[in-house]
C-alpha cells in the first residue's frame, strides 16, 4: 500500500519507551520525521515486556515496529500496511524489510577492547535459549575464534521473578564464575545482565575489574553508572536505526524499493571502572603502554614512550609487536582515530578543533588517516553516525 494524498503520513511507532535503547531509536524517528516530514506519530509510553497493538480503528499510513513474536507480526500483515521491522528477532517467513544492530560489529568492538586490556580468557552471559541472543554470543564466539581463544558460555534468565529463583540463579551465576580461569573478560547480553554478574562477582568477594571485567551490550548511563563499580558498555547506534527506519518507511510509502535487511553498526564502547584494567605481566611493556594512553593526544613519538620506561626502542616495539600484533605508533593512530570518531558522533566540533583535539595537529592529515582507515571522510561519518 502506498500513500495516495498530500496530507502528512500518520505513523505508528511500536516501540518501548522503558529503555535507553527504545528511546534513543524513536528519537531518531522523530528527528527524521522532523527533518522531512512533517510526520503525524502515534506511540504508546510503554515497557519493553508489554504487548503492542495497532490502536483500535487506527487510520495511518505506516508502522515502525520492534515485532517480536508471530501475534504482532499477524496482526501488522493483515493491516496490509508498510511496515518496517527494527527488532533483531529473526520471525519465519517474515517479509517486512528490518533494520537491526549488527552483532558482529558489536562482537569485533568486544573482542577488541578485552584484548586492548591484556585479557585472554572471555565468558558470554545471557538467554541462550533465545535465538537472537544466540547468534549475539555466536558472534562474540566466531569475533574469539578467530584470535585461537575460547569463549566459556553461562544461560542466564534473567527474567525469573520471585526472590528465592532470583537468588539461586546469582549463585549458580557466581559458581560458573568461579570455575573461569582468571583474569576473565565477560560479555553480556543486556544491562541486567550485566548488573547480574557485578552482584555475583560481589557475592564471591571476586575483583572487578582485575580478575573478572564486565561490558554491557547495550549502554544506558543510567543503569551502567548506577552499578558498582559503574559498568562499561557499547553504544549501539539505535537512534540512527531509528533514523533509516524512518527513511525507509517514507521510501516504502512512495512506492520505492528498500533492503530487505540492514545492520547498524554499534558507535564505541563507554569504558567505564568494570572493564579498566591492564592484564600486563611484562612490567616494562606495562609502563609504556600506560604512557602511551596517557599521551596519545598530545605530540607523541615512538623514542618518547621508550625513554619514559626506560628501554630500548628496538626492546618496545618487539614486545609490542608480540603482545598486540601492532607497532606503538599503529597503537598511537588506532587511539587517536577512535577520539576522533568519538566527537564526531558526539559534539559538533569543528574539523579544525576536532583535528587537534585527537592529536593529529592539522585538518588535513587526519582526514587523509581517517578516510584510509574507514573509507568515508570525516563530515561523512559524523553526518551518517548521528542520523540527522
Amino acid at each position: 500500500m502506498t500513500k495516495t494524498t498530500n496530507a502528512p503520513p500518520t505513523v505508528a511507532v511500536l516501540v518501548d519507551t522503558s529503555t535507553s535503547w527504545g528511546r534513543r531509536l524513536i528519537r531518531g524517528v522523530t528527528n527524521y520525521a522532523t527533518k522531512h516530514g512533517p510526520w503525524h506519530l502515534c506511540l504508546e509510553e510503554k515497557g519493553a515486556l508489554e504487548q503492542f497493538h495497532l490502536p483500535s480503528k487506527w487510520k495511518g499510513d505506516g508502522v515502525i515496529a520492534r515485532i517480536s513474536n508471530e501475534r504482532l507480526y499477524d496482526e501488522l500483515e493483515k493491516s496490509g500496511l508498510p511496515v518496517i521491522n527494527v527488532s533483531g528477532i529473526e520471525l519465519k517467513n517474515s517479509k517486512f524489510p528490518r533494520v537491526t544492530t549488527n552483532y558482529q560489529a558489536g562482537a569485533a568492538l568486544a573482542i577488541d577492547h578485552f584484548l586492548d586490556r591484556g585479557f585472554q580468557n572471555f565468558g558470554y552471559v545471557g538467554p541462550l535459549q533465545k535465538r537472537y541472543v544466540k547468534r549475539h554470543a555466536g558472534a562474540f564466539r566466531t569475533a574469539i575464534t578467530q584470535h585461537n581463544l575460547t569463549c566459556h558460555e553461562f544461560n542466564y534468565r534473567s527474567e525469573l521473578s520471585s526472590m528465592r529463583s532470583w537468588h539461586m540463579r546469582i549463585a549458580e551465576l557466581g559458581d560458573w564464575i568461579e570455575s573461569l580461569p582468571k583474569p576473565v573478560g565477560i560479555f553480556c547480553w543486556a544491562n541486567t545482565t550485566g548488573l547480574h554478574v557485578l552482584e555475583a562477582c560481589r557475592h564471591r568477594n571476586l575483583a572487578v575489574p582485575d580478575e573478572i571485567a564486565v561490558l554491557g551490550g547495550d549502554d544506558d548511563p543510567l543503569l551502567c553508572e548506577s552499578a558498582s563499580p559503574p559498568m562499561s558498555a557499547i553504544v549501539t547506534a539505535s537512534e540512527q536505526q531509528g533514523y533509516h527506519a524512518a527513511q525507509f518507511l517514507e521510501r516504502l510509502l512512495n512506492g520505492e524499493a528498500v533492503p530487505n535487511h540492514t545492520a547498524v553498526d554499534p558507535i564505541e564502547i563507554t569504558t567505564r571502572r568494570s572493564t579498566d584494567a591492564l592484564i600486563i605481566d611484562d612490567d616494562e611493556l606495562r609502563k609504556a603502554v600506560i604512557f602511551l594512553r596517557q599521551n596519545a593526544y598530545r605530540p607523541l613519538t615512538v623514542d618518547q614512550i621508550a625513554d619514559a620506561v626506560p628501554m630500548t626502542r628496538r626492546s618496545l616495539e618487539r614486545k609490542f609487536k608480540k603482545h598486540y600484533e601492532r607497532s606503538p605508533h599503529e597503537e598511537v593512530l588506532r587511539l587517536r582515530l577512535a577520539r576522533v570518531q568519538t566527537l564526531l558522533a558526539k559534539t559538533d566540533m569543528p574539523i579544525l578543533d576536532l583535528a587537534r583535539e585527537a592529536g593529529f595537529g592539522n585538518a588535513q592529515h587526519m582526514t587523509t588517516v581517517f578516510r584510509k582507515a574507514f573509507n568515508i571522510t570525516p563530515l561523512r561519518y559524523r553526518s551518517s553516525i548521528r542520523a540527522r
